[in-house]
C-alpha cells in the first residue's frame, strides 16, 4: 500500500513592517528603506583610511548643511555597526579584514562623538563641535 504525500497548504504572510510610524513616514525612523535612492550617501570602511575619509566626508555634508544631523547620525551608526559585525566575526567569517579593531574603534569614537553633538540644541552649537580623532 503507497502512502500519499500530503500537499502544503499555504499560510498567509504578512507583510512585515518596518517603519516605526506606518500612519506617517515621516516621523519613522528605518535606516534600512531606502525612501530616496538619489539621496544615498556612499560610505567605505575598507581600510582606516576609508573610515577617516567618510568621517570627513560625513562633517563636511552635515557643516555645509547638506543633511541635517540625525541623517549624518544614521550613516554613522550604519558604519559603526558593520564594523562591528566585521570585529566580531574576524576569525570566521572576515579572516583576510586588516585592521579591523583600529577601523571600529575610530567608527565607534566617531558615532559617540555623534551622540555627545546630539545633546547640544542648535544648530550653531552643534556647527562649533569638531571631531578629533
Amino acid at each position: 500500500m503507497k502512502t500519499r504525500k500530503k500537499g502544503r497548504t499555504q499560510k498567509n504572510k504578512t507583510k512585515k513592517q518596518f517603519l516605526y510610524n506606518p500612519n506617517n513616514p515621516k516621523k519613522s525612523f528605518d535606516v534600512y528603506i531606502d525612501k530616496n535612492p538619489d539621496d544615498t550617501i556612499p560610505i567605505k570602511y575598507t581600510t582606516v583610511k576609508d573610515v577617516e575619509d567618510t568621517i570627513q566626508k560625513l562633517e563636511k555634508l552635515f557643516k555645509g548643511e547638506k543633511y541635517p544631523h540625525k541623517r549624518i547620525w544614521q550613516v554613522g551608526m550604519i558604519m559603526k555597526v558593520r564594523l562591528e559585525a566585521m570585529k566580531k566575526h574576524k576569525k570566521t567569517l572576515y579572516k583576510n579584514a586588516k585592521n579591523v579593531t583600529k577601523r571600529y574603534n575610530l567608527a565607534k569614537k566617531y558615532f559617540l562623538f555623534l551622540s555627545s553633538r546630539t545633546d547640544k540644541k542648535t544648530f550653531s552649537e552643534r556647527k562649533k563641535m569638531t571631531f578629533s580623532p
